[in-house]
């Protein structure tokens, strides 16, 4: 036993992700859509019958909700929370950081898709948060590749465990 671990070298190897323009913008976009998210959420919470949104419950007919308490939870804390820590991690260029922000721009896509399918009604805030996913999305892979490309590369260099 050498006392060398090939799995710390190789990480050593894996940039950082920069915090050039992509990276900013994507940050940005996680932070716009987590305070309106956690704002959002903590009135679903508030008032699960949708009195403080003026939201009838009735518009979640089609969904596996009675009232807009697990919405609302889900809104805050994946969306709002969420898309906050990972703007965190991301100012502190923390590698998997563009990789989450990618995910959930991803997510909030669909969240926005199986909302407008649920509930039947389009407003303005639907194009606009279905924007801001695909904004943190696309921003997201930019600012990650480099970090990818990296971590592809100590992947063929790391010999294979049995």
């Amino acid at each position: 036993m050498s006392g060398h671990d090939p799995g710390t070298t190789a990480r050593s190897m894996i940039p950082r992700p920069e915090l050039h323009a992509a990276g900013l913008v994507a940050i940005a976009g996680l932070i716009l859509l987590g305070i309106g998210a956690i704002a959002g959420g903590a009135a679903l919470v508030a008032a699960p019958d949708g009195s403080v949104m003026h939201f009838d419950p009735a518009i979640l007919g089609g969904s596996p909700f009675r009232d807009f308490l697990v919405p609302g939870l889900i809104l805050g804390g994946l969306f709002g929370i969420g898309s906050l820590v990972v703007a965190a991690a991301g100012f502190r260029r923390a590698r998997p950081a563009p990789f989450c922000a990618f995910a959930i721009g991803c997510g909030q896509m669909v969240w926005i898709v199986v909302e407008l399918a649920i509930i039947r009604e389009l407003s303005f805030l639907h194009p606009t948060m279905f924007v801001l996913g695909l904004v943190i999305a696309a921003a997201s892979v930019p600012w990650g590749w480099p970090t990818f490309r990296a971590w592809r590369a100590t992947r063929r260099l790391t010999p294979a465990t049995p």
